[in-house]
């Protein structure tokens, strides 16, 4: 219940923040319904003018109906338009919390959570109902105010006749088991649901589309979609025909109701105790009154998906929340980096697995130094990254910087000090100035600073290429874009990393993998000598790499091998402790002779 209350609370009060006077607006159709739920009753009092030729009284009771359907009609009709205009509002409203709360989480733990994964894909699936959900609130209060009207015009008619309610009140408890029955076929169908979209997304992918094609997998993927998309569905659709069975018993029972009501009525006149005008407005609220109790009932049942969606995205809030506060250091950085960095028996592991990828891990990375990490593929290099730059934290021991916790320090200013370049590069197809400027969002537009650090990247032979220079539209998809190669988007990924004039810490985790390794050397050479000159701050420059010839001018090397650093030192002392990287580094220097 009280998840419930809190995920109305949420409802009406983004409601308020995307339109004060709209949502008061909104409240005109439920005093629309008012007028509208006497319409039974006004409609009697017609009939028994008419039947005693009371000319006045007809006048009356004619005037009232006019009145109350102007009434009805016209406050319907501006709250609707109102309500509209809302619901537009809200959804945005929800979608950019939704987007600011992926977006914004700390780390990148949640990625291998397959609970949040599944969650995310049930508040994907339930973004439209999220967005209307003024329509929900709206319909949840006329039916509110309509159900209430109407018990008030049946006890009027007479007392016995709120015996109808009870042909009615079985739809409560239906409406209930309806809400459990949908949430569990919802869970059930998250986790198809979501490998059903990344099928999906395999059909249209651009990089996926040519070993598609090579491997004739179209039928294959088409085939794996729909069978998908049916486990996915199934749920669902067995709630729904259960729930179709259900109603219609219940309509079947208050059928029986109706029928009673009239029977009553009818037997009530023939004595001589109903007027034919309370019989006739008898028979238009049972008419009626399907739609006027039945509805509230049905639209609380709707209301409850709502809700649900609502639930989700708090649970998103309150995950975001606690991620926030594991990470809620509040200390700024150093302006400039004295001793270094310290890993102080460091060990970690990914979330829901039990392999450690790094354990007993004890280091110190000078100020102002280059620190190379080398190791095979999957030896735990780039976690080091991940774990330096806060995407995770330790599951045991510490990271220090110049002596204090790097878990102490404001997560968001201290990766404002670090810059970046990765082997899995994000390709912006935006015009390329941004592409690049995004590395440094004051200067993004900074013609100056963006030639400079493509000049500094290694990159500056990339614009020549581009139709408009730095103004070109990248992307292929986009009217007047173009494509890079592979490389090309490297280099420009590169020139980004390279925006920040001021960084404590670069981290360059194989960020030349497209590109062959004389050119990869030649390049960590230039970004070596570049980062000594330029580490008046103290700056740590990481270069990340599984080739062990590119990386010989570091001042430091670190071997990366089973989950531990197994040698460190410089390129000189490696090679004549004879161990593990004198080996690989005679290896692969010899493939290039």
């Amino acid at each position: 219940m009280r998840d419930r209350w809190r995920g109305f609370v949420l409802l009406v009060r983004t409601a308020f923040r995307a339109g004060r006077w709209l949502s008061v607006g909104a409240l005109l159709e439920p005093l629309g319904q008012v007028a509208n739920a006497f319409l039974a009753l006004l409609i009697g009092l017609l009939v028994d003018a008419v039947v005693d030729k009371d000319a006045a009284q007809a006048v009356v009771a004619l005037t009232a109906i006019v009145a109350s359907q102007a009434m009805f009609q016209g406050l319907t009709s501006v709250g609707n338009e109102l309500r509209l205009v809302l619901s537009e509002r809200v959804g945005f409203a929800f979608d950019r919390e939704i987007a600011r709360l992926t977006a914004a989480l700390p780390g990148l733990d949640h990625h291998e959570r397959a609970d949040y994964q599944d969650r995310l894909e049930l508040l994907r699936q339930n973004q439209g109902v999220l967005g209307a959900s003024m329509n929900s609130l709206v319909n949840a209060a006329n039916a509110f105010v309509v159900g209430v009207s109407s018990v008030v015009v049946l006890l009027y008619l007479h007392p016995l006749l709120l015996v109808l309610v009870l042909f009615v009140l079985p739809g409560l408890p239906l409406a209930v088991w309806n809400q459990r029955l949908q949430r569990a076929a919802e869970e059930r169908s998250a986790t198809p649901s979501r490998l059903a979209r990344h099928l999906r997304r395999l059909a249209y992918d651009r990089n996926a589309g040519m070993e598609i094609r090579v491997f004739g997998l179209q039928d294959e993927i088409a085939r794996r979609v729909r069978d998908t998309w049916v486990t996915a569905r199934g749920p669902v659709l067995r709630a729904a025909r259960r729930w179709g069975v259900a109603v219609s018993l219940r309509d079947l029972v208050f059928a029986v109701g109706f029928g009673a009501a009239l029977l009553f009525m009818v037997w009530r006149a023939t004595r001589g105790e109903a007027s034919l005008g309370e019989v006739a407005a008898t028979i238009v609220l049972c008419q009626q009154l399907q739609a006027y109790v039945m509805w509230p009932i049905n639209m609380v049942a709707r209301f409850g998906a709502t809700l649900r969606a609502a639930g989700r995205l708090l649970w998103l809030q309150d995950f975001a929340a606690s991620h926030e506060a594991r990470r809620a250091g509040a200390e700024p950085p150093p302006e400039r980096l004295t001793a270094g960095i310290v890993f102080e028996d460091v060990w970690f592991r990914y979330p829901g697995t039990e392999a450690w990828v790094l354990r007993n891990v004890s280091l110190t990375l000078p100020a102002g130094s280059v620190v190379a990490v080398v190791g095979e593929n999957g030896a735990g290099k780039t976690t080091l990254v991940k774990l330096l730059t806060r995407m995770y934290e330790p599951t045991r021991g510490r990271i220090l910087l110049d002596g204090a916790d790097l878990a102490t320090l404001d997560v968001r200013k201290w990766r404002a000090r670090l810059s970046a370049a990765f082997q899995d590069f994000a390709r912006f197809e935006l015009v390329a100035r941004e592409a690049v400027g995004l590395g440094d969002l004051a200067h993004r537009d900074d013609d100056a600073a963006v030639t400079s650090a493509l000049s500094r990247a290694g990159a500056a032979d990339v614009v020549p290429t581009l139709p408009g220079g730095i103004d070109t539209q990248l992307g292929s998809s986009w009217a007047d874009g173009v494509d890079l190669s592979t490389g090309q988007w490297q280099k420009l990924a590169l020139g980004r990393a390279l925006m920040r004039t001021d960084p404590l810490v670069v981290f360059f985790d194989e960020p030349t993998a497209s590109l062959d390794a004389p050119t990869e050397h030649a390049l960590f050479e230039s970004y070596a000598t570049t980062a000594r000159a330029g580490a008046a701050n103290g700056m740590i420059t990481v270069l990340v790499s599984h080739r062990f010839s590119t990386v010989r001018t570091a001042d430091l090397i670190l071997v990366i091998q089973d989950a531990s650093v197994s040698e460190a030192g410089s390129h000189d002392e490696l090679i004549n402790a004879g161990g593990l990287y004198a080996d690989l580094y005679t290896l692969q220097a010899s493939s290039y002779r």
